[in-house]
């Protein structure tokens, strides 16, 4: 544990206040912060090392990434209470939250405009990491008669096999175009009055608070700008005791797929998930890695089930 003089030393600079405050957002890189705080990018990295070394920011490493986030100081609930108490009345505040939106923004841009033009020529299960088999394991949890939410959905490829049981499929893409061509795939199988679909976010999704028994993210969130308030999104809008289907990329090396691909990130640890999944308040039922349709690109099965409601 690190001492507390150590620590608030570390805290005692207006920098790294304002560093602490916008990784609270979400997690940045070094350019991205230097962007967000407008300060020479020597600057961020010299404040960066004794935030680091007090551990109250750690990193994290995507192909030739590198990303910082809250450090294991914040484990510390008392710490993290007050820290996230004070830290907006750090000058420049308000203006260090609207930049760091913007930077989310640019991820989310960066990945709409690769749908938008890939629509109608997409098929999201010859998508590295997608593959019949990793399919079938999570559609084998069942969802006849279910209300269900498939974020990230594409042209609908998974929308139009879920709408075979489900009674409701709501489809969510942020691509206007993908949605007008799940639309249109949706009435040509004769699915329309089953699938809705609607353009919006997945970290920040147009439906209502536990709306849905089941929430499907496939091969969607390795693509969001903030995969953890995804996953937040995604158990807001569950009802009690439905769960939370995530299908992803394991963590790897293969670099191509961010511009083949339009991927902003490089897969993910079980771990990692299974820790974002109980933040989110769910219970992990399953995390487990599954052959995906490449060898050097396995694919991560997790699922969390929201604790039912108590009387």
């Amino acid at each position: 544990m690190i001492a507390a003089l150590e620590l608030f030393k570390a805290l005692s600079d207006e920098i790294r206040l304002r560093i602490i405050r916008a990784l609270s957002i979400s997690e940045l890189s070094v350019a991205e912060l230097v962007s967000v705080l407008g300060l020479p990018q020597s600057t961020v990295s010299r404040h960066l090392k004794p935030l680091r070394d007090a551990e109250l920011v750690e990193t994290r490493r995507d192909g030739t990434s590198v990303y910082y986030r809250c450090g294991s100081a914040f484990h510390d609930s008392s710490l993290s209470a007050l820290l996230k108490d004070r830290l907006s009345e750090v000058s420049q505040s308000n203006e260090d939250q609207a930049s760091v939106r913007r930077v989310m923004d640019q991820r989310r841009r960066r990945s709409r405009e690769f749908f938008d033009r890939v629509a109608g020529t997409y098929g999201t299960l010859t998508e590295p990491g997608g593959g019949w088999q990793a399919l079938a394991a999570a559609l084998a949890t069942g969802f006849a008669g279910r209300e269900v939410a498939d974020l990230g959905a594409g042209q609908g490829d998974l929308a139009l096999l879920l709408a075979g049981s489900a009674t409701k499929v709501t489809a969510v893409d942020s691509s206007p175009r993908m949605v007008r061509a799940l639309e249109a795939n949706a009435e040509q199988a004769g699915l329309s009055e089953r699938i809705r679909a609607v353009e919006g976010e997945i970290e920040a999704l147009p439906m209502d608070d536990e709306s849905v028994d089941n929430v499907f993210l496939s091969q969607a969130l390795h693509h969001a700008a903030n995969p953890v308030q995804a996953i937040r999104e995604a158990a807001r809008v569950l009802r009690p005791g439905g769960s939370v289907i995530i299908l992803d990329l394991v963590r790897h090396e293969q670099e191509w797929v961010r511009d083949q691909w339009a991927d902003q990130w490089l897969g993910f640890e079980p771990e990692e998930l299974d820790r974002w999944i109980r933040e989110a308040g769910l219970e992990p039922v399953e995390v487990n890695q599954l052959p995906g349709s490449m060898p050097e690109l396995a694919v991560l099965l997790a699922v969390g089930k929201k604790p039912s409601a108590m009387f």
